[in-house]
């Protein structure tokens, strides 16, 4: 779909399932609404307020723990820690860490690929809809279950996982 303004007021104006067959089924996803050029986001993707977080408690929320995992070779600071990382578990139940070792190219070359897949043709991205992909361990989708929500989420996913010889699987955009 070529982007303009026509486009636009068309795609805003759809109806419910209309939206539905463009997003979802179709793939075009959050990015084919974007790219097609909305001017309004379609009221299936506008969360009610009651749904929404209450910023006065995230406010008072504890700062994210983060570990700077480069000193792990370090024996005298390994078992500090992994000790606080335990302590960030159990009452966080995440935490970030920086320095984890993963090279800086490979993490270019991760989001290369991953741009290079979303930019492909919804028909081709279609193939790898989780509903309809051949594959159990690659899926593309918007929405987590987008059949069963009553709002749609904003985001577009690409879910690739297996052992190194379902690499095969994998978009060849991803490989």
């Amino acid at each position: 779909m070529v982007a303009s303004s026509e486009n636009s007021l068309a795609l805003f104006e759809l109806d419910e399932d209309e939206l539905f067959d463009f997003v979802v089924k179709k793939g075009h996803g959050v990015k084919g609404l974007v790219d097609s050029g909305i001017s309004h986001i379609p009221c299936r993707y506008i969360h009610p307020p009651y749904k929404l977080a209450d910023l006065k408690k995230v406010s008072n929320f504890p700062t994210l723990p983060l570990f700077d995992l480069s000193g792990l070779c370090d024996g005298s600071i390994k078992s500090t820690i992994a000790r606080e990382i335990c302590e960030a578990t159990k009452k966080f139940g995440f935490f970030q860490v920086i320095n984890y070792g993963m090279p800086l190219e490979l993490l270019d070359r991760l989001m290369n690929s991953t741009r290079e897949f979303f930019r492909l043709p919804a028909e081709k991205k279609a193939y790898y809809l989780k509903e309809v992909s051949p594959f159990e361990n690659v899926y593309y989708g918007t929405s987590f279950a987008p059949q069963a929500e009553k709002w749609f989420e904003w985001k577009d996913y690409l879910s690739m996982f297996g052992k190194e010889e379902e690499r095969a699987f994998w978009p060849q955009e991803c490989r």
